[in-house]
């Protein structure tokens, strides 16, 4: 891309991360252009579906802001079969939002990808469990069926283990968690994966059966992967 575009693409991001935002760029290899009324064209992979996690991105096409630092900025949805530090290593996209440990796993791979934000300053992942599992830290997970999504979002989870001494292969049943808490509810899951502002969330929408309330955090115990020194952003 030429260097005039590169240089506007550079002062909307810094915008947008100034607005909570974070991204990740490679060397796209898609052709540059422009609209009719002369605005760069710019793709988005989102790591997932369109939801609050992204909220910055979305409120800044809605309110102009990429429009006035002459950017068009296409969002484009995740999903279950999406890797967005791929599909931006592949150059189907100039920008891609991932952890920083999957970034690091591709990194490591040889992906040619740099970390151009990060805005959040510590990790919204949790592992839940009802409060009558007696599950209040990591150690408490041996011998527990333990969820997780995989994907590159299973580190937090193998770090935390580790340093209590678990080994994740062994000490532990892993289960492959949908990105829902399904069958944590259902109690298939001693502790399910969960973020803050999405599947946590979920918990606390849904009725206690033996209630017909719904279920308050007091029902719960949390595994903040913060508190235990091994939150990865």
């Amino acid at each position: 891309m030429r260097s005039t575009a590169r240089r506007q693409r550079i002062q909307a991001w810094a915008l947008a991360a100034a607005l909570g935002l974070a991204a990740l760029t490679g060397c796209s290899t898609t052709e540059s252009s422009t609209t009719a009324d002369g605005l760069t064209k710019v793709k988005l992979q989102l790591q997932w579906f369109k939801q609050g996690q992204f909220a910055g991105y979305l409120a800044a096409v809605d309110q102009g802001f990429y429009k006035e630092q002459g950017l068009d900025v296409e969002i484009i949805d995740g999903g279950t079969d999406i890797v967005p530090q791929t599909v931006l290593a592949q150059g189907q996209a100039d920008y891609a939002i991932a952890w920083v440990p999957k970034a690091l796993a591709s990194r490591e791979a040889g992906a040619g990808i740099t970390n151009v934000a990060q805005i959040f300053q510590r990790s919204g992942t949790k592992h839940g469990s009802f409060k009558a599992a007696g599950i209040n830290g990591p150690g408490d997970l041996r011998g527990k069926k333990v969820g997780n999504w995989g994907y590159g979002n299973e580190f937090e989870l193998f770090a935390g283990m580790t340093r209590a001494g678990i080994d994740p292969a062994k000490d532990v049943t892993l289960v492959q968690q949908q990105f829902d808490m399904n069958a944590f509810l259902a109690r298939d899951i001693d502790a399910a994966q969960a973020m803050s502002y999405n599947e946590y969330a979920q918990l606390l929408e849904t009725k206690n059966p033996a209630t017909g309330k719904l279920y308050t955090p007091e029902d719960f115990t949390t595994i903040d992967w913060n508190d235990q020194g091994v939150a990865m952003l």
